[in-house]
């Protein structure tokens, strides 16, 4: 048996012990059974186990017994999900891949690939991506294809958040957090009435940490950062009918750029020209994933700051029909000063500030009684980013750094319509129709040292239909079976790092996912389990492969190239189970096997003109096996309450490198979590420790073709201790 898996069953078994001295009295009130669980995946309030998809959500309950403390401590909720955090920009770049689809670059030219979703508003880039887990009411993990409702670059599936509304009556609290190195959380929320139609909420939070990570060649702590939060939410009910909510967060981070490894191996020019050389295979060159030799600016110079403004209305015109508006504007600015070759040199560097908005409108229509409901509506995009880029560049000529600017300015134009309906035929058989029109526009001006399109830039629009289709059968009252069909699709765009007029201005396309599935939702002993399984296929188009290239003797002698030149098969299945054991203890666990593949994939990756055969490639955080267990038991112990949680999350094997490189290939991972809490009234009391084992998986690989490769290891091992008080 596996060591760590052996260390892990203690904690777990300690849950189960609990279980097994609980009173006989607690044991006969097990028929109250598993709470119902709202979703709103599909854009309207339902129950979990009514809709006919994949879809893995916590409550507001589940979440507050957690330490979640962004969106990568989701993962461990839903199978076949892999989230890291790629280091390759200030505030955090979202790596969210599910089943195998998803992507991890740093410029907001490449669109996402799963969708990160709060209160309704997508964010439209990597950088960002990392949603802090602040008052969070409810999380919802979508799995394949929500082209129909979400729309383009949700071809993976979606991560949607909600936050806990105003309340009328005076509510709060306040949490603060100690944990090794030297971090410090502390975070809260007050609401209350103004008067009878009038609430309003206010949150903030401020987190400062030395990091994980030392800086060998200045001899300290290299990845300190400080953010700070402040948010306010107002909710206006003039009438039992009309509501308005009105929103705004100003988030600002303030940190060290991420303190990347060098892993160049003995044919790379940094390691056969400069000395600068991986220890081994997997190895970095300082020895340790945890020490960094990077020269790059320590001091907190890196910035990232985001602002969110949300504006909804909502009017229920009937008891069957509500019109809904929804407004959004985001907006980010920031700057790093980079070390990308992780050495004492200065070989590659860059200064990146870059600014950033999007403006999103959305209209929509749902009917919600009667053997026919849908929601129908329309969706408008429109955003810009301006990046200003400066690479310093020590390799190419002796004692020599070249500062090489790079401005580059993109625009996207989306336009949506789109609709979803379910028509009962019995009140056992359902059918449910979609489908998505989306017009896309895109602009890109890039002014370069050797060519220049900003005041001419180039323009490309896109169209796609995405459908879907569904029959259920509800063969009782618990149990569920579906079929589902459903279509998704990325944008297409221009390359946001182009050394060459031709990678400049031509344009990649879409890609596209169709999904296939089987699958049940079933409750059994008195609601007091709860088991949903599915099995998936998905055929894989004009998939989008971002490859970094040598372009010898132009620029900064690299560029990024987004090819059309893939097709891929995925399949799989998933399960999901919560068991009510007895009133006091509650199991939950997930399962998910992944078979990803590339069918055809003939492209010339690596610039010399000759066209290779790279079906044989493996995709990146497609790992075969992934599964959790979660344990929680809950007594009255004194005058209070006492409780434990333990999570062990498994990740199997895996490639982070596009190239497969071995020297970043991931072996299996059991990522365990553990909290000890009390709570006497109102005040909380937790211990709590993340990443037990001490797992130091990579989360970033990067192969620079010819010159050297970089990676970042996942935050090690976290304890600390919580007091939450609340009123």
């Amino acid at each position: 048996m596996n060591k760590h898996i052996q260390r892990a069953l203690p904690v777990l078994l300690v849950s189960t012990s609990f279980a097994a001295l609980t009173p006989a009295h607690a044991q006969e009130q097990t028929s109250v059974g598993l709470d119902e669980i709202v979703v709103t995946a599909r854009k309207r309030a339902e129950n979990l186990q009514d809709v006919s998809s994949s879809i893995s959500a916590m409550s507001a309950t589940e979440l507050a017994r957690r330490f979640d403390v962004d969106v990568r401590d989701f993962a461990n909720s839903s199978p076949n999900v892999v989230i890291d955090d790629t280091q390759q920009g200030p505030g955090g770049v979202a790596a969210v891949t599910i089943r195998g689809i998803g992507v991890a670059d740093v410029e907001k030219s490449v669109d996402p690939a799963v969708g990160v979703v709060i209160d309704d508003i997508y964010v439209g880039t990597s950088t960002g991506g990392l949603i802090k887990a602040i008052d969070l009411d409810r999380v919802e993990v979508l799995r394949g294809p929500q082209g129909t409702l979400f729309g383009r670059n949700a071809i993976g599936g979606v991560i949607n958040l909600a936050r806990s509304r105003p309340t009328q009556e005076l509510t709060g609290k306040v949490r603060g957090t100690y944990a090794n190195h030297d971090s410090l959380d502390l975070e809260g929320l007050v609401s209350f009435g103004l008067s009878d139609a009038i609430a309003v909420k206010f949150t903030a939070a401020h987190r400062k940490s030395d990091g994980y990570m030392y800086n060998a060649t200045f001899g300290k702590d290299g990845q300190t950062s400080e953010f700070t939060a402040l948010g306010v939410q107002v909710l206006i009910t003039p009438t039992d009918n009309l509501e308005f909510s009105f929103s705004f967060d100003d988030q600002n981070t303030k940190q060290d750029p991420g303190q990347l490894l060098n892993l160049a191996k003995s044919t790379d020019l940094f390691c056969a020209v400069y000395e600068q050389c991986a220890q081994g295979v997997g190895v970095p060159q300082s020895g340790s994933r945890y020490v960094s030799l990077g020269n790059g600016r320590l001091g907190r110079n890196g910035f990232f700051d985001m602002n969110l403004g949300i504006a909804k209305a909502k009017w229920d015109i009937s008891d069957d029909f509500e019109l809904q508006y929804i407004y959004g504007r985001l907006e980010t600015d920031e700057d790093a000063y980079q070390d990308w070759d992780g050495t004492a040199l200065t070989l590659f560097h860059t200064d990146r500030p870059a600014r950033y908005h999007q403006d999103t409108h959305e209209l929509r229509l749902t009917k919600a009684n009667g053997p026919l409901t849908f929601v129908v509506g329309g969706y408008l995009w429109d955003s810009a980013y301006t990046i200003n880029l400066v690479s310093y560049i020590g390799f190419a000529v002796p004692d020599t750094i070249l500062a090489i600017p790079q401005d580059v300015r993109q625009t996207t134009k989306s336009y949506a319509g789109f609709f979803e309906a379910d028509y009962r035929f019995t009140d056992a058989l359902k059918l449910t129709v979609g489908g998505r029109y989306t017009k896309d526009k895109k602009t890109s001006g890039v002014l370069d040292g050797t060519f220049s399109t900003w005041d001419d830039p180039r323009r490309e629009s896109w169209s796609k239909f995405t459908p879907k289709a569904s029959l259920s059968y509800d063969v009782n009252d618990d149990l569920m079976v579906y079929g589902l069909f459903s279509r998704g699709y990325r944008g297409g765009g221009f390359n946001g790092r182009p050394s060459t007029l031709s990678a400049a201005t031509v344009p990649y396309d879409p890609e596209t996912v169709d999904n296939f599935k089987l699958g049940f939702k079933s409750e059994m002993l008195d609601r007091r389990l709860r088991l949903n399984v599915s099995a998936f296929l998905m055929k894989y188009d004009d998939k989008q492969e971002d490859v970094d290239v040598p372009t010898p003797g132009i620029g900064t002698g690299r560029e990024n190239r987004t090819l059309n030149a893939a097709s891929a098969e995925m399949k799989g299945i998933e399960a999901d189970l919560t068991a009510q054991i007895t009133e006091n203890f509650t199991l939950s666990a997930n399962l998910g096997y992944l078979d990803a593949k590339y069918k055809d994939f003939l492209a010339d990756t690596n610039n010399d003109g000759v066209v290779d055969d790279n079906s044989a490639l493996k995709l990146r955080r497609a790992p075969k096996w992934t599964w959790a267990v979660s344990a929680n038991y809950e007594a009255e112990i004194g005058p209070g309450t006492g409780w434990i949680q333990a999570d062990l999350h498994y990740l199997g094997a895996h490639e982070i490198t596009f190239l497969n490189n071995p020297a970043f290939h991931n072996k299996a991972q059991y990522l365990m979590d553990a909290s000890l809490n009390y709570r006497i009234d109102k005040t909380q009391i937790s211990v709590f420790g993340r990443n037990l084992f001490k797992e130091d998986g990579w989360t970033i690989g990067y192969d620079a073709q010819g010159l050297w490769s970089y990676g970042a290891a996942r935050p090690s091992r976290t304890y600390g201790v919580s007091v939450t008080q609340s009123f």
